[in-house]
């Protein structure tokens, strides 16, 4: 019961945060189309309207990540850096999160380049197989809740699926 009454604010609260800043972006472009006249005001349209199509792709998937990462799959450890991808096409606190993620992962990312630049590419389907095998196993034969587990086994997948991205990628010509 506990859990649901968090979801529900959870929830509530990312709508409330979305809703104010669709209607800061509308008040916002209203004045400055006040302000100008003819092709700058288009322009300025134009540009705020890709904006807020940005904003709420970028959050809808987003917050598709975080929905589906109670099920059994990647869910987040995916989407959300897919997210704040397309956030940071347009938004310069998404593009500076971004960076912070990069600079902070550094150490882990090196790390996962090195193993997947010795690692045959023929492995990478057995190993993401096992992963999702053995996060499986656990939920059918451990206590551990599946709201729990399955979140959890997400977030660890993330450095599996670097390294599989890398692995079948290959070493990039320098």
């Amino acid at each position: 019961m506990t859990l649901e009454i968090f979801d529900f604010w959870l929830e509530l609260t990312l709508l409330a945060a979305l809703a104010c800043l669709l209607v800061y972006g509308i008040f916002d472009t209203r004045f400055e189309l006040a302000r100008r006249k003819g092709a700058d005001a288009i322009a300025l349209l134009r540009r705020n309207t890709r904006r807020l199509w940005v904003l709420i792709v970028g959050t809808a998937v987003i917050a598709l990540g975080i929905v589906i990462s109670p099920l059994p799959g990647p869910g987040f450890s995916v989407l959300g850096p897919l997210g704040l991808a397309i956030l940071a096409t347009e938004f310069v606190w998404a593009r500076k999160l971004a960076v912070q993620i990069k600079e902070r992962s550094g150490p882990l990312r090196e790390a996962t380049r090195r193993v997947a630049e010795s690692t045959p590419r023929i492995v990478v389907l057995p190993v993401c197989a096992a992963y999702w095998a053995a996060a499986t196993a656990l939920a059918i034969w451990s206590p551990i809740p599946s709201v729990v587990l399955w979140p959890a086994a997400s977030i660890l997948f993330t450095p599996v699926f670097l390294w599989a991205y890398l692995t079948i990628r290959g070493p990039r010509p320098d």
